[in-house]
């Protein structure tokens, strides 16, 4: 029998009878109560479904900052740029396999606010993001992003510190580098979206897969705004020059890198 218990960890937490129902699927719960015209039933484990994942998508985010503070603690900050053009690559041999067929920018804004979605981006870790199309380019607004901001503000939901103070005190730069924006103390996690999407698709195509508009490091409360030129002529020289780069001649599409990219 489904039961949900809200007590044990200050939070819902399914605790079925039999125990071994607890291996039958959440969704499959949730399609037998709407089956059945469950509508109380349903609503519960639409809630749960929302935290069910939560735990375990903080736990690798918070697993990968770790990561990459004790590199940089243990082998120097220098060597992140190459552990995550490293980790990109092999990230690629899924992602490029499921984006071949998005032929637009348009398409891949679609494909980016699904995985931002997916990052319990926005308000109350909800998913929630805002989206616009502006007469140059698509922008994708997160306050916060669900991954670097949650880290950078702390938890919204679960009350935990951001991850910069103890106990985590996880690591943030301690210079300026081009695979930083040119600015230091720029969170390590959030360092992927420099390399990623900007300077390894910038050396690679001559494009940015995707652009953060102004990364803050002094203000965690500010919204994370992503760019997403239409035509690639269009992105501002200070694009490229801030992750120490030159700006190629390009010829615009709205083909261009579109089938460059991996989860944020």
């Amino acid at each position: 029998m489904l039961k949900i218990d809200t007590e044990l960890l200050g939070r819902p937490l399914r605790v079925d009878e039999p125990i071994e129902e607890l291996g039958i699927s959440s969704y499959d719960r949730l399609r037998e109560a709407v089956k059945a015209g469950d509508a109380g039933t349903a609503l519960a484990l639409i809630d749960y479904v929302q935290i069910e994942g939560k735990g375990l998508h903080d736990l690798y985010c918070d697993w990968v900052y770790g990561l990459l503070t004790w590199i940089a603690d243990n082998c120097g900050e220098e060597r992140l740029p190459e552990v995550l053009a490293y980790s990109k690559d092999k990230i690629n041999a899924v992602f490029l396999n499921q984006l071949k067929g998005l032929k637009t920018k348009k398409q891949l804004v679609q494909w980016y606010a699904e995985q931002m979605r997916a990052h319990r981006s926005g308000p109350g870790e909800q998913g929630n993001i805002t989206v616009r199309e502006e007469q140059d380019r698509f922008v994708i607004s997160l306050d916060p992003c669900g991954a670097g901001g949650r880290m950078r503000r702390g938890g919204e939901v679960d009350g935990t510190p951001a991850r910069t103070e103890p106990p985590f005190c996880l690591g943030t730069t301690k210079k300026a580098y081009p695979w930083s924006w040119g600015k230091k103390n720029v969170s390590y996690y959030c360092l992927h979206c420099a390399v990623w999407h900007e300077l390894v698709a910038m050396q690679a195509t001559g494009v940015p897969t995707r652009l953060v508009a102004d990364y803050d490091p002094d203000n965690p409360q500010a919204p994370c705004t992503l760019y997403f030129y239409k035509d690639p002529a269009m992105i501002p020289e200070e694009y490229y020059t801030r992750v120490g780069l030159t700006k190629p001649v390009q010829q615009g599409s709205d083909k261009d890198n579109t089938a460059d990219g991996a989860s944020g």
